[in-house]
């Protein structure tokens, strides 16, 4: 019988640990194709270094995160790279759906990396 109640409240106290963690799970949509999923989006969490890439829907998702406000950056190739803040609730998941659209580049960009390559080749 003592060993039952030593296994049941083992059992009870690491469940109630594990519960103090949210998580973030969310979507990528690209803004130039009608919102559709974006696929292999680099999403970093700053404040702790994780990181992951959308699946082939978009979704992403970071699991047992301490309750606090974190800052995501979603990159991409070719994309604006897009800084949002996310809040994690204990026992909670924070659902985010996030638009990033294709980057700009201006002419007058473009005639300076252009005029820089032809000054470095000489």
């Amino acid at each position: 019988m003592k060993h039952i109640f030593i296994i049941v409240t083992l059992f009870i106290s690491s469940f109630s640990v594990a519960q103090n963690t949210g998580s973030i799970n969310g979507n990528v949509l690209d803004l130039e194709s009608e919102n559709m999923p974006l696929a292999f989006v680099k999403v970093l969490v700053k404040e702790t270094g994780a990181e992951t890439m959308s699946d082939e829907y978009g979704v992403f998702k970071f699991e047992n995160l301490k309750e606090d406000t974190y800052t995501l950056v979603f990159s991409f190739v070719g994309y604006e790279t897009k800084t949002i803040k996310a809040n994690v609730i204990n026992n909670k998941t924070t659902a985010i759906k996030e638009y990033i659209g294709a980057s700009t580049l201006s002419l007058d960009d473009l005639t300076l990396v252009f005029a820089s390559a032809e000054t470095s080749s000489n």
